[in-house]
């Protein structure tokens, strides 16, 4: 069977717009015209109810919810591609979406963005921070490109490349009584005042299960954010303490605003990678920045696994 996309985006106006009339409005179209587009649409799947209409408007079905999804993917292409048609006009590479978690967003990504600035000056970028399930969502949605962020696993209809991996590191202002410690113990940091990642993060159940394994409580008093400039800011400010990758703290523990304290006895930190849709081809824009995303983290070149 052929489905008209127009016909998906009529739906996806309804659905958002909660009744056949609003949506016929923001569409500019007549309430019949829109009732119509949709009925020949169920017609065409076989006769499949998409909508349940009442008097209070209208609201998906669960067939009609998995048909939205790929018209909200749809809609986000044709936005991506008129948008690609007037950056190309003004002779402007891109667009380019790059979802990063906190975690990311500190190191790597600038880096090669840096190094793609350096190459390509004139390119527009979007730079989306988030929680992982989210920008994957927005992945899987076409919103985004790329997603930079903590691997874990398979992920269904998503192909994904290792970039780096480190091990855990105690992050402490230089005046800390641990700061000259050449390692440390988790077990040693009982009753010392935490800044935490924030819930709902890879960063924070890899944590968790770092407390787990060696057998103690999670922290009840700490501050907890997900920004990871902010956790540096607030060691460096209060004498917490923080767990991360030294990678994260590079740039001030050269300046001597903090040390990183090799972690020993705990599981090393999920890899970091690189994760795009697996049946789609990378735009050439992106197929660049996944390239220097690997040169800048040191990551064997070739195919992406």
């Amino acid at each position: 069977m052929r489905i008209d996309p127009r016909r998906l985006l009529d739906l996806l106006a309804v659905a958002r717009h909660g009744s056949f009339s609003a949506a016929a409005e923001a569409l500019n179209v007549s309430q019949p015209g829109l009732s119509q587009s949709i009925a020949q649409l169920e017609h065409g799947l076989g006769g499949v109810r998409l909508l349940e209409r009442d008097r209070h408007g209208a609201r998906l079905t669960g067939q009609g919810e998995a048909l939205a999804f790929h018209a909200r993917a749809l809609e986000a292409l044709l936005g991506r591609a008129k948008e690609q048609v007037r950056l190309g006009a003004a002779g402007i590479q891109g667009p380019l979406a790059i979802g990063v978690t906190p975690v990311t967003a500190a190191s790597l990504v600038p880096q090669a963005l840096a190094a793609l600035l350096q190459a390509t000056p004139q390119v527009a970028v979007s730079v989306v921070e988030g929680l992982d399930d989210e920008l994957l969502g927005m992945l899987r949605a076409r919103e985004l490109d790329i997603v930079v962020c903590r691997l874990r696993g398979a992920l269904e209809g998503l192909a994904s490349a290792l970039l780096t991996s480190a091990g855990w590191s105690l992050i402490v202002a230089p005046t800390h009584r641990l700061a000259a410690r050449g390692k440390v113990a988790l077990n040693e940091l009982v009753g010392e005042r935490w800044v935490l990642p924030a819930s709902g993060s890879a960063f924070r159940r890899q944590m968790e299960m770092v407390f787990e394994a060696a057998g103690l409580p999670w922290p009840d008093a700490g501050i907890s954010t997900n920004s990871i400039p902010a956790i540096k800011s607030i060691v460096m400010a209060t004498g917490s303490v923080a767990l991360m990758s030294p990678a994260l703290a590079s740039v001030e523990c050269e300046a001597g605003r903090l040390c990183a304290v090799p972690l020993v006895e705990a599981a090393p930190l999920q890899p970091v990678g690189m994760v795009w849709r697996g049946d789609d081809e990378p735009s050439p824009i992106a197929t660049r920045f996944m390239r220097l995303l690997r040169e800048v983290a040191g990551a064997p070149a070739g195919p992406p696994s």
